[in-house]
């Protein structure tokens, strides 16, 4: 069983949540708000955002939450890794 490097699948994770976080901003930033919380309630379980959406976010806030992403992506990439790598290992004694 080839072992993953938790290093670069941190990496790899936190930054392809990273392009998936601007590619969501740019989107909710084109789209007309009713769509944006109709699909957001979809996604978490009708919960009702629609007081909670705003257009309006400043340059901190983006990059607050994209340097956040990276680094909850990340943790889970490593944390995934060394739980691969470790069960690999103990269930193929």
């Amino acid at each position: 069983m080839e072992r993953l490097n938790p290093n670069v699948v941190a990496l790899s994770l936190g930054f392809t949540t990273t392009i998936l976080y601007v590619i969501c901003l740019a989107l909710v930033a084109i789209t007309p708000i009713p769509v944006v919380v109709g699909f957001v309630n979809a996604l978490q379980h009708s919960i009702d955002v629609s007081g909670m959406v705003t257009k309006s976010m400043s340059v901190k806030g983006i990059i607050v939450g994209g340097v956040g992403w990276f680094l909850i992506a990340a943790a889970t990439g490593y944390i995934f890794a060394f739980l691969y790598n470790w069960l690999g290992q103990k269930l193929n004694r």
